[in-house]
């Protein structure tokens, strides 16, 4: 979910809550920002810091957690396989393994077993070069859009992804963009992404967040 609730309580937070000056964090007061200090922020507050500060050290932790959960549910169907993108088995810079969350393994007179097997961190590339390209050369809202869609649409099999790896995508997603201006389009397009992917793993309530956080906006 986004940081849409005081991290010592868990209440709804107000536009204008309070925040630690260091690192970001939200509270709904300073009875929650002083209580939660002593309850160990105060150990952690410079980590967070360091990472970006709390929507994105929060954004990134969730991201490594989805994937490692889409490895896991993808192992038996990419065992022995390698990434259509890096052509290798395990990333060479995160160390991650493969999934596969399209239609392209569904697919009859497939020519290879690996057509569709890919390391969330190379979709995740894939789709933000794109979206890049799109800028630098001014194409259309057509064509932009087309390039975005390798957020969440495969582009062998133009299916979209589904379960799990829909989830890591929509994380990979949000943590690229969220630190956006809150007019910036791409900004509200990956919250929608997320939004998109907790709902695929049934995420119900969190999924809800977002949504309300992009309606916000």
């Amino acid at each position: 979910m986004l940081l849409t609730t005081c991290a010592a309580c868990a209440a709804p937070l107000a536009h204008d809550a309070p925040r630690c000056v260091r690192c970001k964090t939200r509270y709904c007061n300073s009875t929650c920002q002083h209580d939660h200090w002593r309850r160990g922020h105060k150990q952690i507050c410079k980590r967070i810091h360091r990472g970006g500060n709390a929507e994105q050290y929060h954004a990134d932790n969730k991201y490594k957690e989805a994937v490692v959960e889409a490895v896991e549910a993808c192992a038996d169907d990419t065992k022995g396989q390698k990434c259509y993108i890096c052509l290798e088995a395990v990333h060479p810079r995160t160390g991650e393994g493969l999934v596969r969350g399209c239609a392209c393994g569904d697919r009859d007179g497939v020519s290879s077993p690996e057509l569709g097997v890919a390391h969330v961190s190379c979709l995740a590339a894939q789709a933000k070069i794109l979206r890049e390209e799109a800028e630098e050369n001014n194409l259309d809202i057509t064509a932009k859009q087309a390039r975005w869609n390798q957020w969440h649409t495969c582009s062998l099999c133009e299916q979209q992804y589904h379960g799990v790896v829909r989830c890591a995508l929509g994380w990979a997603c949000w943590k690229t963009y969220l630190g956006q201006p809150e007019d910036d389009w791409a900004r509200g397009a990956a919250m929608g992404q997320l939004g998109s992917g907790l709902f695929n793993v049934k995420e119900y309530e969190d999924a809800l967040s977002v949504q309300e956080a992009e309606l916000s906006m």
